[in-house]
């Protein structure tokens, strides 16, 4: 059996991408044998290779399996057939603007920077002269961000102009692009969620074509399919280019947001930013950039690790307004602190039979509460009978009250 073939058999056995690492360490591949398999990749009919370059002067590839699609595909369907399915088209929905509140927040967080969606909402109705903290000009940019993309189209020009309303007042003196640039002039570092270096973004006189590459990708005609996957393509190839000096996180989820927008509304892909945000799932984020950049930019680490978020995170919401329609059919309509506490409660990853403590709950919120208001957050979703619990060895443990509520899993 020759290495490719060793490599494919085990690929297709285990139940998610093999990591490099994973080949070496775990099945006893070399460096040498990492670079066939690199080589065998660019011709084997299995994998999509993309018209985007990258500076090897390859191109971006996936592997086409229906394991990775389906997630997207699937995340969508389930929407579709479920209690937010009058939201599957979320650009004639009431709830657009709320889901955007949500994404400005958490696409922030991801960057260190801490607002709330109260505090969005106000500045949403603030002129834009009356702003003088920093955040809240930051805030206040991708608002103004949101509502260009939603009225124009994709293009070079459109794209420029879209970062220069997300950094407008924003930039230093030497992140500022020259007059008559649409990209930076000089190289910039790529960092890590820990703000280590990690990579380079690709050489700046390259970024005319290669952006050029990504508009004739947009405009590309696609399968259904193709137009799910294609918003997450998008995403990583602005990430990988870095065509700025700053803003190059915002800009690609932004443009995933875009592209969606324009070509397929899909609720789903409204729910990335918040996923990506989780202290469970930050992580995960940058490593599926890492991990598609050191095997030869193979973007099936990203597209497979984006799929199982945003599958995830379409169960917690169906999940979500499944239980908030259900109290409503009873009189009871949560406040603003419960739905959040049932949002956490929804998403907290639980093993074994699925209890959780104050400490789970606490380690996985973004808050810095008491331990008395983190109980009292939690007995009121027992008195709603959204959670049960029980008591071991001195300790109250949580668990989710699916069957009561014909809960997702």
């Amino acid at each position: 059996m020759s290495v490719y073939e060793k490599y494919k058999k085990i690929r297709n056995e285990i139940d998610h991408y093999p990591l490099d690492s994973e080949l070496i360490y775990k099945y006893g591949f070399t460096l040498n044998d990492m670079d066939k398999i690199r080589q065998e990749k660019l011709i084997d009919i299995e994998y999509i290779r993309l018209k985007l370059g990258v500076q090897s002067g390859n191109r971006l590839l996936y592997w086409n399996n229906k394991k990775i699609v389906m997630n997207f595909s699937g995340s969508q369907n389930l929407i579709r057939n479920s209690v937010m399915n009058q939201f599957s088209d979320f650009r004639d929905s009431e709830i657009l603007n709320g889901f955007i509140f949500s994404e400005i927040e958490s696409s922030l967080a991801i960057e260190g920077i801490r607002s709330t969606r109260t505090k969005i909402e106000i500045l949403n109705k603030t002129e834009y002269d009356d702003l003088t903290e920093l955040n809240d000009i930051i805030t206040k940019n991708m608002l103004l961000g949101y509502e260009f993309v939603k009225n124009n189209d994709i293009t070079e020009e459109n794209i420029y102009k879209l970062y220069n309303i997300l950094s407008r007042k924003c930039l230093e003196n030497n992140e500022l692009l020259l007059p008559g640039n649409f990209y930076r002039h000089d190289e910039v570092h790529i960092v890590d969620g820990a703000n280590a270096v990690v990579d380079y973004g690709v050489d700046w006189k390259l970024l005319p074509h290669l952006m050029g590459e990504l508009i004739d990708f947009i405009n590309e005609e696609k399968t259904y399919e193709e137009h799910l996957i294609a918003s997450h393509i998008i995403h990583f190839y602005l990430v990988y280019l870095h065509p700025y000096f700053d803003y190059n996180g915002r800009m690609a989820r932004l443009m995933s947001f875009w592209y969606n927008f324009r070509h397929v509304p899909s609720l789903s892909s409204l729910l990335v930013s918040e996923a990506i945000n989780s202290r469970i799932h930050k992580n995960g984020y940058y490593n599926a950039i890492m991990n598609s950049r050191k095997s030869g930019n193979d973007i099936t680490y990203f597209l497979e690790y984006m799929g199982n978020i945003v599958l995830k995170y379409s169960k917690i919401y169906i999940n979500f307004y499944t239980i908030q329609t259900k109290l409503k059919g009873n009189g009871q309509v949560l406040n603003r602190a419960a739905e959040i506490s049932l949002k956490y409660v929804l998403a907290i990853p639980v093993i074994g039979d699925g209890y959780f403590d104050w400490k789970d709950y606490r380690n996985f919120s973004h808050d810095d509460f008491s331990k008395q208001y983190y109980f009292k957050l939690l007995n009121s979703l027992v008195d709603l009978e959204i959670l049960e619990y029980k008591e071991h060895k001195k300790a109250k443990l949580f668990k989710l009250n699916i069957d009561k509520w014909d809960l997702l899993k």
